[in-house]
C-alpha cells in the first residue's frame, strides 16, 4: 500500500505534519489571548467593582462633609443673627432713653416731673458718693471718678428741667455761695432763696454747694 503522505517529487507527509503543527500552535495562541483576554476582562471588571464601592464611600464621605459644612454654616448664621438681635435691642434700649431725655415738641417722652425726678436721684447719689469717699480718707481714685461721672449727670439733668421750665443754667464755682450767685446773676443776693427753691430737688441745704454743681436760675 502506498502511503499517501509521500510522492515521487518530495516528501507530502512533512508538509501536512508542518501544517498542524502551526495550526495547532496558531489555535494554542488563539487560547492563550482568550484566556488572557478573559483574565483582563474579569481583572477589569473587579476593578470597576472596586471603583463603585469606592465611589460610593467617597460619595458618602462628601455627603458628611457637606451636611458638616452645612450645619457649620447654619450655626454661623443663627449666631449673627442673635447678634444683630442684641444690637438692635440696645438700640431700642437707647432711644428710649434718649426719648426719655428730649421734650414732646421735639418728638421726645420727656415731661418735667421725669426731668426733675431723675436729677433728684443723680444728686442723692452724688452724695452717697461724696460720703463713701469722705470715709475712705478723702482720696479713692474710683469713687471721685464715679462722683466725675455723676455731676456730668447732675449736669444733664439739670439741662432737662431748665429746658422744660424756660430757665438757665449755672455752674457753681470753688468758694461760691447761693447769695453770691444771686447777686451776680439778678444784681440782688436776697434772691438766694428763689435759686434754693428752684433746686430743691437737688439741694437739701442752701449753704452746702460744691464747685462743679449745675443749678437752674429761674429768670
Amino acid at each position: 500500500m502506498i502511503d499517501p503522505f509521500f510522492t515521487s517529487t518530495g516528501p507530502k507527509r512533512q508538509v501536512a505534519i508542518s501544517s498542524l503543527l502551526a495550526a495547532g500552535l496558531l489555535v494554542f495562541s488563539l487560547s492563550g489571548v482568550a484566556i488572557a483576554q478573559q483574565d483582563d476582562e474579569a481583572a477589569e471588571a473587579t476593578a470597576d467593582m472596586a471603583a463603585e464601592e469606592n465611589g460610593d464611600a467617597e460619595t458618602t464621605d462628601d455627603e458628611t462633609t457637606d451636611e458638616q459644612a452645612t450645619d457649620a454654616q447654619a450655626d454661623e448664621l443663627s449666631a449673627r443673627l442673635e447678634e444683630r438681635e442684641a444690637q438692635l435691642r440696645q438700640a431700642q434700649r437707647e432711644l428710649t432713653a434718649l426719648r426719655a431725655r428730649l421734650p414732646q415738641e421735639e418728638g421726645g417722652d420727656l415731661d418735667l416731673d421725669s426731668a426733675v425726678h431723675s436729677a433728684r436721684l443723680t444728686a442723692e447719689a452724688i452724695r452717697s458718693a461724696r460720703s463713701e469717699l469722705l470715709q475712705a480718707g478723702g482720696s479713692d481714685a474710683a469713687l471721685e471718678e464715679s462722683i466725675d461721672q455723676l455731676i456730668a449727670e447732675l449736669a444733664r439733668d439739670q439741662a432737662l428741667v431748665a429746658r422744660g421750665r424756660g430757665d438757665t443754667l449755672y455752674e457753681v464755682r470753688r468758694g461760691e455761695t447761693l447769695a453770691g450767685i444771686a447777686g451776680r446773676y439778678y444784681g440782688n443776693s436776697n434772691r438766694w432763696e428763689e435759686i434754693h427753691e428752684a433746686n430743691a430737688h437737688v439741694l437739701r441745704n442752701p449753704d452746702l454747694v460744691w464747685p462743679g454743681l449745675t443749678l437752674v436760675l429761674p429768670r
